[in-house]
């Protein structure tokens, strides 16, 4: 029966055919060196670091958010769960893209930035390789040769080397585990369910590693190789009782590869979930990208270098894994055509909206219409191409003494095309130019004090706010609460119909820039976000914008009407603001309305974290404290230490009404997602440590039978 451990046992033994594992360590050596090697460039830059180009997500995103997780910890010693540096204030703890909850990430506290994020890139590099060599030897059964093939075809190709030059972190690092997850699983439906443990425990941490859609590929991949083990099942087994019982363990098998990947990736799934229903993604996006068949089939032989975004583009697997490709069928023709058709199957779907097929799923089944840029699934047709070339490596080469001198030949060859395709991708700049604080910047920063700035081109960088102890009202992230985005629309002086990975939106979505260029900001709007400093590249009219100093090209202007982080108001006002729309805020503040009211009494912040604020108030009457943080589940009052409701005031800020007297109001933030997740996160790992003890127990049990010779 499938995968008894009986059978089993005579397949190692099979398995033992192959060479010794001194080939497979200096395989092993060799990728991770060749990893090292493709970075050649990094380590001759002056903290040189690859993945700096402009507009690289390491420049905007990751950097900024990674220094201040590492300075975050350093001064209070707890993770932060909530970002205050962007967007007036953001969920840290939810947001994919910080990877709060994957382990790597806090090799940060141990390194300077710079070193930690080349150990990251690099480090994930050569473990995507070794992961793609590991399943063409274990998983394909391919030779040393083969297998060594297919690891340079995966970790090299540009597919890869593309995201990984433009700064994904993320995506990168999930993206090396998908050799992972696939050999295990392989793994578990053929030796036996003792591998379901590591094959979930993969899975869970290429979630936690914080790229949902490569994590939605993931189970994609599980569900295709589920399938196709039921299909090696019905293969395997002569009746036909058997066989349905060998069907329901290659299914158990897959169903419980997803459980304890979905368990262990709760810590992140659970509060990003949270993230995407408060989101723009909410009901998700349309699937406007599409690639016409002739386009796909030039970008497989080169990638278009002229375009904005050249690494969505990248489907080049080299041209020997091209050529090698259709030479799998000379052997194992089965396998062959399995793969095939996956291969087949993500390129119609990296085609997006050219066919009707991924549109059609968009609609229909949960998941594939939450994700942009559908060209990504490439990279499961990446690493399927690479173990068909490796087949095809194999039918041309093994076995054939008299043409071993020929393997060396192909592998090199496959190296010296990725070579020079990858080179354009990997943008190598120094850190310090990036990451150190512009004039602008620090002027911006010193005029603000302390409150926040906004930019109406986006004029600050990320990756300084950290250094600068500063707060901006804009910022650039996938995900954005709705509520705060459509009010910033308002407060921005500008309209956006489309998705932007931005507030306000950037060039990629927002062409020549209309956007900026017309857009005329709302002092008062922006004064209830404790805006107090604005930077534009164009002249701004609000007269309450006071035209203050000239940088370079850009304006800054101090805001007259920016409010304190946190005022009293008349409770009768309060009242009406906690059940108003972000358009009736938006009138009232307009009209001058919302102010602090010093005849209710006033308010005094005496503590202020990323996660907590505390204020000391002292009404007359009765009043109504508001605060100029977005509002978003977890946070929470207390009043004297007495939970009180936090409204939604205007349906963007936070406000809670508070008696006459003093008090002390203590807003904190606790998402209960938080906790939900990391507590599914401990149950999976205690599941995935019982089915092993299980699956373990059940191994030594069976009956062994002599060794299985060939």
């Amino acid at each position: 029966m499938l995968a008894d451990p009986r059978l089993a046992h005579a397949e190692r033994s099979l398995d033992s055919r192959a060479p010794s594992r001194v080939g497979d360590a200096l395989a092993v050596v060799t990728l991770v060196l060749l990893a090292i090697l493709l970075n050649w460039q990094t380590f001759q830059v002056p903290q040189g670091l690859p993945a700096s180009g402009d507009g690289s997500d390491l420049w905007v995103t990751h950097w900024g958010q990674t220094a201040f997780l590492k300075q975050a910890v350093a001064e209070t010693g707890a993770i932060p769960l909530w970002n205050p540096h962007l967007m007036s204030g953001r969920p840290f703890a939810a947001d994919p893209l910080a990877a709060l909850f994957y382990p790597p990430t806090h090799l940060v506290h141990l390194l300077p930035l710079r070193e930690f994020f080349l150990l990251v890139l690099v480090g994930h590099l050569a473990f995507a390789g070794v992961g793609a060599y590991a399943l063409a030897r274990l998983g394909v059964r391919l030779g040393t040769g083969a297998a060594l093939l297919v690891g340079i075809a995966f970790m090299w190709s540009p597919r890869l080397i593309g995201h990984y030059g433009a700064g994904h972190l993320t995506m990168t690092m999930a993206a090396a585990w998908l050799p992972w997850v696939a050999l295990a699983l392989v793994l578990a439906i053929r030796r036996g369910p003792i591998w379901v443990a590591p094959a979930g425990l993969a899975l869970g941490l290429a979630i936690l590693a914080g790229h949902p859609q490569i994590a939605f590929y993931h189970l994609l991949m599980v569900g295709a190789l589920t399938a196709g083990g039921l299909v090696w099942a019905a293969q395997q087994e002569p009746t036909g009782r058997v066989r349905l019982r060998a069907a329901l363990r290659v299914a158990g098998i897959g169903v419980g590869t997803v459980a304890i990947g979905a368990l262990v990736g709760a810590a992140l799934l659970i509060p990003a979930l949270e993230f995407t229903h408060q989101s723009l993604r909410e009901g998700g996006l349309t699937v406007e990208d599409r690639l016409a068949p002739l386009d796909l089939l030039r970008y497989l032989l080169a990638v278009p270098l002229d375009g904005a975004t050249p690494h969505e583009k990248t489907f080049v697997p080299g041209i020997p894994v091209l050529f090698l490709f259709p030479l799998a069928f000379l052997r194992r023709r089965a396998l062959a055509a399995l793969l095939t058709v996956a291969v087949c199957l993500t390129a119609v779907l990296a085609m997006g909206a050219a066919t009707p097929l991924l549109p059609f799923l968009a609609e229909h089944v949960p998941g594939f219409g939450y994700f942009r840029a559908p060209a990504r699934i490439w990279f499961l047709g990446t690493l399927t191409l690479a173990l068909l070339a490796g087949l095809g490596f194999e039918a041309l080469l093994g076995g054939r003494p008299h043409l071993r001198l020929l393997q060396p030949a192909v592998i090199l060859l496959l190296a010296v095309n990725l070579w020079a395709v990858d080179e354009p991708l990997l943008h190598v700049r120094s850190a310090d130019i990036g990451y150190t604080p512009s004039r602008l910047e620090a002027v911006a920063a010193a005029l603000a004090g302390d409150t926040r700035v906004y930019g109406v081109q986006r004029n600050i960088r990320q990756a300084v706010l950290p250094a600068l102890d500063l707060e901006l009202a804009d910022g650039q992230d996938p995900l954005q609460i709705a509520r705060y985005a459509g009010f910033m629309q308002l407060a921005g002086g500008y309209r956006f119909d489309g998705y932007a990975l931005a507030i306000p939106p950037f060039e990629v979505y927002d062409p020549e820039w209309p956007t900026h260029q017309d857009a005329q900001p709302r002092a008062r709007l922006l004064g209830l976000l404790n805006v107090g400093i604005v930077a534009s590249r164009a002249p701004l009219d609000d007269p309450e914008l006071d035209h203050i100093a000239t940088i370079g090209d850009t304006f800054l202007y101090r805001n007259d009407a920016v409010m304190p982080r946190a005022f009293v108001v008349p409770a009768s006002l309060g009242a009406a603001l906690a059940g108003a729309t972000p358009e009736h805020l938006a009138r009232l503040a307009m009209d001058g309305a919302v102010a602090p009211d010093p005849a209710t009494g006033g308010a005094t912040v005496t503590m202020q974290t990323s996660d907590r604020l505390v204020v000391q108030v002292d009404l007359a009457t009765d009043g109504y404290l508001v605060v100029g943080t977005p509002w978003y589940p977890g946070w929470e009052a207390r009043i004297d230490g007495r939970r009180a409701t936090l409204d939604q005031v205007g349906g963007v800020l936070q406000g809670v009404s508070v008696p006459a007297g003093i008090h002390i109001v203590e807003i904190v933030y606790r998402p209960r997602s938080v906790w939900i997740g990391l507590a599914l996160c401990v149950s999976g790992l205690i599941l995935a440590g019982i089915w092993t003890l299980i699956a373990a127990r059940a191994a030594r049990r069976a009956p062994h039978p002599p060794k299985a010779t060939l």
